[in-house]
Parts: C-alpha cells; structure tokens; sequence
C-alpha cells in the first residue's frame, strides 16, 4: 500500500495523552520511535495514544455530524466572532458554497489521516516488540483494526474513495492515489473480521474503554447496513447487519437501560447499555470536549438574573453554533414520550440577584411545542413568576437572540470552570460512539430493508417502550414503518450523538435537511445537488500532491 502523504500525517511521537484509566499519560516530546516503541511498556503507550487519536476527531465540534440536518443548523456563534467563522458554517450548513478551502473539512480529513498514522506504526510494530506475550500482541493489533476500520468508514462516507493507507510513515510521499470507495469497504470488512476473534467478549474482563467483540460487531452492522444501499451492495449486506445486530442483543453483557434518562447520568459510562465510548479525565486535570455546551444559547450573556460563572456551573456555559431546528421539538409527543424532557431543558432560573431578579426566579420558560399554551395558562403562570418570560413554539431563532430548549442529556455537573474561551468550559463525560439503543435502530432499519416491516416495528417498539411515560403507549404498528419514521426515531433517541449526518448520508435522505433545516432550504430549495452526498476534498491536499490528486465531482 501506498505510504501517506506527508501533509496527512502527524508523527506519533510527539505529545501524546492517554485516555481514562487504563491510559497513563506520557510525555513523549522528543523521544523518536525508534528509541520509545522497543519494549512491552513503549507499545502500550503507543497503542493508548491510538485511542487518544479519536479524540481529536470529535474534541473541536460536530460540524461534519451535525450541520446541514434536518434537526440542527447553524447558530450565531460566526457572527460573534466575526466573519473569519463565518464561512466554514455556511458552507457546511447551507452546502450552495461549499468548497474546498473549507477549515473544518480539513482538519477533520487531516485528523483521520493522523490517526490512521498512529494505528498503522502499532500494528506494524507489534512483531518488533520482545517480552510482549502472543495474547496481548493479537488483542490489541485487534484493537488498532478497529480503530483503523472506523476512521477509515469516516473517509469513506464524507469524501467517498481514499487512498487506503497500511505502511508506517517513515518519509515523506508527494503523491498518491485513491482508491475506490468500494475497495475502502472491503478493505474495512477484511480488517475487522480478522480483529474480532482476537477480542474480549465480556467488556467487564477487560479494561474500561478497550475494544471488545461487541464494538466490532456493532460497526460491522453499520458496515454492512451502510454497504446494502450502495451501488456495489453485495445482496447479503441487509441479512448480515440484522445478524450482527441480534447477536449483540442476545449477549448476556449488553442490554437497555431501565430509562433514557439513565443512559447519560455520569454514574453509568461503564454501563451496559455503552458499547463503546471515547473516555475522557474527570476535570480539571484531562483535556475535556464540547459536547455539554453545544446545542444551546448564552443563557449567561446579557441575560438579567446571569452571571458567567453561576450559570456556567448550573447549566453549563451554553455556545450557539449549534441549534436544534423546529423539525426536531415537532417530532415528539410530550404527553407520551419521556425522552422530550430529558433531551431538552424547557426551564431556567436566574442564577443571581440583579435589580428585581432573585436568584431562583423563572426567568424562561418554553411551554411544550406539540401542546397549546393559552392566555389563561400563561397569566396564571406569570403571577406566580413575575419575572418568567414565556416563549412560545417555534422559539426565537433570530441571530444573536436565539431563545429555545437546549439540550441538555450531555449536561456535566463536573465540567471545567470557563475560562477565556468557551470551549474552555470542556465536558469530562465520555463521548458514547456505540450505545444498544442504536443497535435496536440499525436491526429495525436492516429489517425493513429486507422487507420484514414486523420484524423492524418489533424492535423500534422495544426502544419506544423504554422511552413511554407511565401510563402511556409509544407502540406503533407495522404499517406505521418507513424509513422516514426510523430516521425520526433516530432523532428523538440519538438528537445531538453525532451521527446525523451519516444517517442522512447513509439512507439517501437530505432531501430532508433541504425541507426541515431553515437555513438550507432558504438558501437552496428543497432540491438536493447530488454532489452534496460527499465533501470536497481538502485543497490543501490537492495542492501538495504533485501527481495531481482528483476532486470529487462538482467541486
């Protein structure tokens, strides 16, 4: 295979952390791999750095995960910071003038690359490395090919065929060539089929965090649910994902938790509902991510009754890239489904006292979208919270005034203090990549695919029982089955996970963004440009090759 291009590659030698627990930071500044990577101690450490590596893929922001949905748009957040931050999320949330000078999609491409890096030296290393025992080699190359796998499913789905990359950097290369997105998947399904058997089935036997065969098995069914609408589908990729999805729910070490609620509290990162999670340092001490202080508004900034640091504490320190869209509120029933006030916090008391405001007082309150609000229930509402502001569906998404629930499941009573940046405010929750309630979904939308509509609502009703209210019915019969409704009910269950992007990629569906995101559809319609369904490739690469490295069509 073709050596990466040096512009993609980060060497791993320098400034590498570790992940929770069974992580230990190092400080390897300076130190070359030759000298680090020679004993069973210098390749744990590289193979931890691995896994830090997926950090920096999702530490920033979710703009290739989230922009241009249909449940989340664009915020204030560039015009606050000026035009400079203005560009990237236009072009990803509006797409009309996306290119490829875009920063986001650079850095996101460059840092799957660095990665991918990282996980070939472990894996090319291994057999260079003495005292290091036949299990623990095989266990975790496994796990590099997992890891290796995922980055390279990310390449695949936003810039569609890439240049399939297994040799150790050790020189610079200034050019190379792509390879079909096809043989990028086959590449994928080689790797982590040889992975699998070397793994640990029971998550509690090994270390939290590592790789297990049921990580595998869940991106496995993705692979194959993902393959199953593509051109070179093989006509077993349906049949394959519903498998690998059953086995992962008939195993004794995973299952849903008793509520939705129950999945995001801090007490349950090691619980048996995650599959597999990018862990982080309890703060302060690790770096932390945004995901707590995304999809909100600065409830802190010239808010009477607010103060940066209280209500930084209280409801974390909220930023406004990120906006969850009217679509998302209009998608639940709140009179049946728990999960509303779980994922979005419709309340908010002062944090101190300021002129007529006390601490404690309702300042905002958003009655629920799907239920009237009348004037009688808002004046006795107001006599009793004089100083509430009631704001009504659809909210108020005007820049720099957006006023709407937050969502608030990723909410992090540990987070850093702010300090000078917002992003300072950093969460020291784990990022779930792979969680059971996502499993049911997969096996409900594999189904379907194969014309099993029964076997598809059996499994959407397994998730929709867990997310009713008591008393209540969620259920819903086969002939309510569409692929519309499975990706609404990805949205109700999975709203902020970072995957909604390659949902919509995935089942050829953003049409939907083009008719639900406000943005998109005021700046394109609601027609799709087909070319939409991959990013740009990043100029910088382009440049740099001097082979000439191809764009993707329409850019």
């Amino acid at each position: 295979m073709k050596k990466i291009l040096y512009i993609l590659a980060i060497f791993v030698i320098s400034g590498m952390v570790s992940c929770k627990k069974f992580l230990v930071e190092e400080n390897l500044s300076g130190i070359t791999n030759e000298t680090y990577y020679v004993d069973a101690a210098g390749y744990e450490a590289l193979v931890n750095s691995c896994y830090q590596s997926m950090r920096s893929v999702y530490n920033t922001n979710p703009s290739l995960f989230e922009w241009g949905t249909d449940i989340v748009t664009r915020g204030s957040k560039e015009l606050l910071n000026g035009s400079a931050d203005l560009v990237p999320g236009t072009q990803l949330n509006e797409y009309k003038t996306l290119a490829s000078n875009n920063g986001d999609i650079q850095d996101f491409f460059s840092r799957l690359y660095a990665g991918i890096q990282r996980c070939n030296t472990g894996i090319n290393r291994a057999d260079k490395i003495p005292n290091l025992t036949e299990d623990i080699k095989s266990k975790r190359i496994a796990e590099l090919r997992f890891i290796r796998a995922y980055y390279y499913y990310l390449l695949a789905e936003n810039f569609g065929g890439v240049p399939i990359v297994t040799d150790e950097f050790t020189g610079p290369e200034t050019h190379f060539v792509p390879n079909t997105e096809q043989e990028v998947y086959d590449f994928m399904f080689t790797e982590l089929n040889m992975a699998l058997p070397n793994l640990e089935v029971d998550p509690a036997k090994v270390e939290p965090g590592r790789v297990t065969q049921g990580a595998v098995k869940q991106l496995l069914s993705v692979l194959y649910l993902t393959r199953g609408y593509k051109t070179y589908k093989n006509a077993n990729d349906f049949t394959e994902s519903a498998r690998l999805t059953e086995e992962i729910l008939s195993s004794p070490f995973y299952g849903l938790l008793p509520s939705f609620a129950d999945v995001f509290k801090t007490a349950n990162e090691r619980s048996k509902e995650i599959i597999f999670s990018i862990q982080y340092e309890t703060l302060p001490g690790g770096p932390g991510h945004g995901q707590n202080i995304q999809f909100g508004w600065r409830l802190w900034q010239a808010q009477t009754g607010f103060d940066e640091a209280s209500a930084a504490t209280i409801y974390n320190k909220r930023r406004s890239d990120f906006v969850p869209t009217p679509f998302l509120y209009s998608l639940f029933n709140t009179e049946k489904d728990a999960r509303y006030d779980v994922t979005f916090l419709s309340e908010y008391r002062a944090t101190k006292d300021q002129g007529t405001v006390k601490k404690g007082d309702l300042r905002f309150y958003f009655p629920y979208p799907d239920k009237p609000f009348s004037a009688d229930q808002e004046a006795i509402l107001k006599a009793a919270n004089p100083q509430v502001e009631v704001i009504k569906y659809p909210w108020i998404y005007t820049y720099n005034e957006e006023k709407f629930p937050m969502i608030n499941k990723f909410y992090d009573p540990n987070a850093a203090l702010p300090g000078s940046a917002e992003s300072a405010h950093a969460s020291s929750k784990d990022i779930i990549l792979y969680r059971v309630a996502e499993t049911y979904l997969v096996a409900a939308e594999a189904y379907f695919m194969l014309g099993q509509p029964q076997k598809a609502a059996e499994k959407l009703n397994i998730v929709r029982t867990r997310a009713t209210k008591a008393g209540q019915n969620l259920n819903i019969t086969v002939a309510e089955v569409t692929l519309d409704f499975i990706l609404d009910e990805r949205a109700r269950e999975q709203a902020g996970e970072y995957k909604r992007w390659l949902d919509l990629k995935r089942t050829h569906k953003l049409d939907r963004a083009f008719r639900h995101n406000p943005l998109t559809n005021a700046a394109n319609g609601a027609a799709v440009d087909e070319k939409f369904y991959l990013r740009p490739i990043p100029q910088t690469v382009r440049d740099r090759d001097t082979g000439g490295y191809p764009q993707n069509p329409g850019y």
